[in-house]
Order: structure tokens, then sequence, then C-alpha cells
């Protein structure tokens, strides 16, 4: 393996609360990497500043040896050629089937045979028969999945997940668990993941726990 992410010395607040504190990560290709904590710890500021939709103060981020960009337009194409995101809420565009909704991304990259690419994520997730469907016929983890291949379409190496199992019963969580290591034993993707969910912290290749800003052992 050899380290896909480097995060140094990474500070963050927003006005006179401090969010982070000098926290350094680094994430190796195919890896799935876990951090837990209470809420209100960072978690999910430092994954927004791992996405480039946030920015820290002060510290630096490198992915496969690049520094990040900072202009918006640089950072937007940085985003679609590295990062998968999946959150706690689906996110599909009500309007759109969910073949469409997941070459969403693919799209916007100007991807070639993204349908291609989205009906085999379909098919590994169980779901070809549900892609002309609306999300709003779909079932809750039908969404979910719809939401996961939607985020794995255009190929990225690092996928980032914030609280995905948080409203998903322990069934629903082990399945989508099961989803991405599926998805990272398939394309050598990189996980990094936000969760409260003990089984996935224990089962993930890395775990890591943040409290107020700072790593805990």
């Amino acid at each position: 393996m050899s380290i896909l992410l480097r995060a140094s010395n990474l500070t963050k607040s927003y006005g006179d609360i401090p969010v982070l504190h000098d926290v350094s990560l680094t994430v190796e290709r195919g890896e799935f990497v876990a951090i837990t904590g209470p809420s209100g710890s960072g978690k999910s500021t430092l994954l927004h500043i791992l996405g480039g939709l946030d920015q820290p103060d002060s510290g630096s981020l490198y992915m496969d040896g690049q520094p990040y960009p900072t202009a918006p337009k640089a950072v937007d194409r940085f985003r679609n050629q590295f990062l998968g995101f999946v959150f706690q809420f689906h996110h599909l565009l009500p309007e759109f089937t969910a073949i469409e909704n997941i070459c969403m991304p693919g799209w916007v990259g100007k991807q070639k045979e993204v349908e291609k690419e989205a009906l085999r994520w379909a098919k590994a997730f169980g779901i070809e028969d549900r892609l002309h469907h609306l999300p709003g016929q779909l079932s809750g983890g039908e969404q979910q999945r719809v939401a996961v291949a939607r985020a794995l379409v255009h190929k990225p190496k690092l996928l980032l997940a914030d609280e995905p199992s948080g409203n998903l019963d322990s069934q629903r969580s082990e399945e989508l668990f099961s989803l991405l290591k599926e998805a990272q034993k398939h394309s050598d993707l990189a996980v990094v993941v936000v969760t409260h969910a003990e089984t996935w912290a224990k089962h993930a290749d890395r775990s890591m726990h943040l409290r107020d800003g700072t790593w805990q052992a």
C-alpha cells in the first residue's frame, strides 16, 4: 500500500470556538478508516475539510502527492476527480430516476461510458431492476444503495461517508457496511467514515477516536 491522503496539523475554528487542534491523518490506498467520537468532537468538520467542502485555518492537505487546490473551480474539479461522498441522508434528486441520479457525477465530469459504470454498480448492489423508478418509489434501503452507487460511479480514489448508517436499523447498517467493503475490495477504494456504529469501527481496517478536536488513544 502507499499513502493516498495526507493531512498535517489541521486547525479549524468558527469564530471564537475552536473545533480542530493540530489534527494529522494519513490514509493508504484501499484502506478503510473509521473515525469515532462524541457529538461536537470535530468529526464532521474534519471530514468536510478532507472533502474540500471546507477550508482549514492552518495545516496542509495532499491527495496522491499533490496539494489540495484552493480556487473554487479547481476544487470542484478535484472533488469530481478524486472524491465520492455518502451522507446520512441520501440527497437524491427527486425528479430524476435512480439511474439518472447515479450517473449525475459522471455526467458532470464528462466521464466516458458512465451509464455502463452505473449499471455495473447497480447490479453489484442488486438494484438493477429499480433503475427507472423515482426516489420516492424506492425503499429507504434502495435509496441508500442508489446514493452509494452515485458516489462510486465516477471512480473516485477516496470515499468519504458522514454517519451513513445514522438513520438505519441494525440490519440495514450491516448491509451498508458490506456494500462499502465490497466496493473497497473491487476498486482499490480508500474509505474514511465518520460513525457512531461500534460494529463499523470494530471491522474497519483502522479506527481513530476524536474528542474535543484532537485524537485520543
